[in-house]
């Protein structure tokens, strides 16, 4: 059973009409922000339902709809299931797999917010490894520290990050792999994706899938193990409580090293056939043009914590004239 901090979730498709005119827009964002408070008494999370699979098995149902959209535009679920079954193989390659299973071998990855990330992650995932995510914005020092206590096996960089991990690749006699940029990522080609098992695996409910580090507040980050059925539990919670369906339209603006950004505001998405929208970095402005704009996929969904809604009323009273 598992207890959830207390999330803001904006839905807005129901009162979009309030926010496209922009004059009521900070009055309707603090009307309509739901407050949600997950506890072990309202919110059980404690049994999986349906046979225990990864979020990528998912994709060959959504086919060429849209899983998400980033600066360099529009990736399809099939897209990104060809891709990172390609970096599987990549990954097995250099790891000098022979049967294709990594049985749990450490995957350290430094992605933007935007397909790479969950190339890597799927990627992974499809060779049996647990993956494990980089923070961008962590300097040398603290990468060095999560790669080392990991015992990551591998490194991969997504674009530009190839500066920040081949120096500690070479000083920890690890492989890095780089990734082309996510424009160009339908470009990755392996041979050796005839013997992955990620479609043959059984047993992936017990199989370990993530390790997330926590925040150093009490000491150094320590890493919190996640399987693949403790994951499927979350989302299935999430997906349920919050009813994510395939038409919805999530704004992505949250760091992708944290459980919030990584389950709540992609897997979920992804695991029912949404479309995610993906912005490199917050920015205010940034997130009003996409809630106020109404070029397609409109935005309907979007969740945060609490500094980020004030920064948003906070560009809304600089911005915006007041009735």
């Amino acid at each position: 059973m598992l207890s959830l901090h207390t999330v803001s979730v904006w839905n807005c498709s129901s009162s979009w009409s309030h926010c496209r005119g922009g004059r009521r827009a900070r009055k309707w964002l603090r009307g309509n922000v739901e407050q949600r408070t997950f506890t072990s008494s309202n919110l059980k999370i404690s049994a999986v339902v349906g046979r225990v699979v990864p979020v990528f098995s998912k994709a060959s149902a959504y086919g060429g709809n849209v899983a998400i959209m980033d600066h360099s535009g529009s990736h399809t679920y099939r897209s990104l299931y060809k891709n990172s079954k390609s970096l599987a193989g990549l990954i097995t390659k250099a790891l000098t797999c022979q049967s294709g299973d990594l049985q749990g071998k450490r995957i350290s990855f430094l992605c933007a917010t935007d397909a790479s990330y969950t190339v890597a992650q799927w990627a992974a995932w499809m060779c049996g490894g647990i993956a494990v995510p980089l923070y961008r914005k962590h300097p040398p020092g603290e990468l060095e520290y999560v790669i080392s206590d990991s015992q990551s096996s591998l490194l991969v960089a997504g674009q530009p990050f190839m500066d920040s991990l081949e120096p500690l690749a070479q000083k920890l006699g690890l492989s890095c792999l780089q990734l082309p940029t996510t424009s160009g990522l339908n470009t990755l080609k392996s041979e050796d994706t005839q013997m992955l098992p990620e479609e043959n695996i059984s047993d992936w409910a017990e199989r370990p899938a993530m390790l997330i580090y926590t925040s150093s507040t009490t000491g150094r980050p320590k890493g919190v193990l996640h399987t693949h059925s403790s994951l499927q539990a979350i989302v299935q919670g999430l997906v349920s409580e919050w009813a994510w369906n395939r038409d919805d339209v999530i704004l992505h603006t949250l760091p992708l090293h944290h459980v919030h950004g990584i389950v709540n505001k992609l897997m979920c998405p992804l695991w029912v056939g949404a479309t995610c929208i993906m912005l490199p970095d917050f920015s205010a402005q940034r997130v009003w043009e996409q809630l106020f704009g109404s070029k397609s996929p409109m935005v309907n969904v979007f969740m945060a914590v609490p500094t980020v809604y004030s920064k948003l009323t906070e560009y809304y009273d600089q911005h915006f004239t007041q009735p």
